[in-house]
């Protein structure tokens, strides 16, 4: 993958979790309850949790491309 391809694919990654976390939900009718913004859940509820797991992600995925890389120049 390119460094272009590879910007161009992490602008696209942010653009959509911005739409998910700023996207209202719609009514429901026939719930005895209301209902609150996906970004209220996920944010006010867990936020350590959710960013941890990005950073596990982040890290897991930078480790393979560097053993990838190094595979690569050697090779």
């Amino acid at each position: 993958m390119t460094k272009a391809a590879g910007v161009l694919v992490s602008i696209a990654f942010l653009a959509g979790l911005l739409f998910i976390f700023f996207l209202e939900p719609a009514p429901v009718a026939g719930f005895g309850y209301d209902t609150i913004p996906f970004r209220e859940m996920l944010w006010n509820f867990r936020t350590p949790d959710l960013i941890g797991q990005m950073m596990i992600i982040l890290a897991g995925t930078f480790g393979v491309l560097v053993l990838v890389k190094e595979r690569a120049d050697r090779g």
